[in-house]
């Protein structure tokens, strides 16, 4: 048979996957030169995100594990098993049955990974492309060292007045809700701020412990969203103290708004205009390392260490404050040591790794990286503030 049958042959039989293989790349092509035009990102975030997000939500989670994970991990194990494959393949490529192994496995792969950049373009680039954050936060001027310290003290004060008030036991330790309860608070704060920002409002899925939370914690990652499953995930040996922040924060991803800054932001936000102090003690104070490090930065930049060394000591936080912080901290290195960590000899390896990765997504991000947060808190209280 000449080869131009060969190929003929051989498009007829593979009809169905090259047209597959087609449209979904041309969705994809599609999707993500339509994400870098504003106005439709907007547009498919506020009214077609939202039509998906709520029924896959549901779905997903009624299944008790994170599925979001399992597939990651099966997705690396199909890749893992090309190598073996392919050697194999040298051995066995005219034995008939394998080559259709081969080609099956390999049409698969291809599917799998067309779906997921699928899935990945219009359930996180789009939305991470929409600007509806920044329009209701107005850009266009520098703000002032004065201005910076205005925000530094105003969240310094706010902590320690949430101190003096949030609920504690006999032994002075803050008495922090169950998960669900705490979740359903958060909820409840993220809606409540939705008549500023209209994505906020709706239902929140309660998020997910990791089943590689100490993988997550020597990376010093507390949480984390699967878009292509709409799943939000935790690392289960975070402190108690933050728990809020992070739910919010992913919270805040769910409904949109994928950008680290504006999560940052409206997890704060949300949490600082609770009617429950733990809360609002919680957001303001994983804010709080973002403000003080952009204040002492500025006033490094226009010589005025002598004014952030005084305010650093008139409003320093109260020493309740840190033992608050300590001792949720040690509550949860207790939970750590009383499971078993079978990779734990590759901890400083996920360490290195993950500040790579934490280097590399501040220089990729620039200013929609965490301490974005801090811009856009300066722009919501202008006018407010100072």
């Amino acid at each position: 048979m000449k080869i131009g049958g060969k190929i003929k042959q051989s498009l007829k039989r593979n009809r169905k996957f090259i047209t597959t293989v087609i449209i979904m790349t041309a969705l994809i092509i599609c999707g993500i030169l339509l994400s870098t035009i504003r106005a439709w990102s907007d547009f498919y975030t506020d009214h077609i995100y939202t039509f998906l997000r709520d029924p896959i939500t549901h779905i997903t989670e009624s299944i008790p594990f994170s599925l979001g994970e399992v597939l990651m991990y099966l997705g690396a194990i199909l890749l893992f098993l090309t190598i073996p494959i392919l050697i194999l393949f040298i051995f066995l490529r005219k034995k008939t049955a394998y080559k259709a192994f081969v080609s099956g496995y390999f049409k698969s792969l291809v599917i799998i990974i067309l779906s997921f950049l699928l899935i990945y373009t219009y359930q996180w680039l789009t939305p991470y492309r929409s600007s509806v954050l920044g329009n209701a936060i107005p850009a266009g001027r520098e703000y002032t060292v004065e201005e910076m310290r205005a925000l530094y003290i105003f969240v310094a004060d706010h902590i320690n007045e949430e101190c003096l008030i949030v609920p504690r036991d006999e032994e002075g330790n803050v008495i922090y809700d169950a998960k669900e309860a705490a979740e359903q608070k958060v909820s409840v704060a993220m809606n409540n701020i939705s008549n500023e920002f209209s994505r906020l409002s709706g239902y929140y899925p309660t998020i997910k412990p990791a089943m590689c939370s100490d993988v997550l914690d020597w990376m010093w990652i507390g949480g984390y969203t699967y878009p292509y499953t709409l799943e939000t995930t935790y690392n289960k040996y975070i402190n108690r103290f933050y728990f809020p922040s992070l739910y919010s924060h992913e919270c805040s991803h769910h409904m949109g708004y994928y950008k680290e800054h504006e999560a940052n932001f409206l997890s704060y936000l949300a949490l600082a205009n609770s009617d429950d102090p733990v809360l609002r003690y919680s957001g303001y104070y994983y804010v709080f390392r973002f403000v003080d490090d952009a204040y002492l930065q500025s006033c490094i930049a226009t010589d005025n260490m002598d004014m952030y060394i005084s305010d650093a000591t008139e409003h320093r936080l109260y020493d309740q404050v840190y033992l608050d912080v300590l001792t949720a901290q040690n509550e949860a290195q207790e939970l750590y040591l009383q499971d078993e960590h079978y990779l734990e000899d590759y901890a400083d390896e996920a360490e290195e790794i993950s500040d790579v990765g934490w280097s590399t997504q501040a220089e990729i991000l620039q200013e929609y990286n965490y301490d974005g947060v801090v811009l856009l808190m300066l722009r919501y209280y202008d006018g407010k503030l100072f």
